[in-house]
């Protein structure tokens, strides 16, 4: 299940802007990400997430998906930088 949460996690990035938001408060790191999947029942290790995001990579049609799937792993970078 923990995959599917992080292609939920991935999907709900990509689509609600206030989800999104809210992530780029998220301080702390690993730690910090955690605890913000935790509260909103959604998470995963980091295996989890590399699992869920090549699948969804291989399902990419055209180069527009791949960028907007690769905003969605640049912010986690950008998120998990330690503060």
């Amino acid at each position: 299940m923990s995959i599917g949460n992080a292609i939920k996690f991935i999907k709900t990035v990509d689509t609600d802007d206030s989800f999104r938001k809210s992530l780029y408060r998220v301080k702390g790191g690993w730690e910090g990400l955690n605890n913000f999947l935790h509260q909103r029942d959604l998470f995963y290790s980091p295996d989890e997430f590399e699992e869920a995001f090549n699948h969804l990579h291989t399902q990419c049609q055209f180069e527009e998906q791949a960028d907007r799937l690769y905003n969605v792993l640049n912010l986690l970078k950008l998120v998990l930088q330690e503060q």
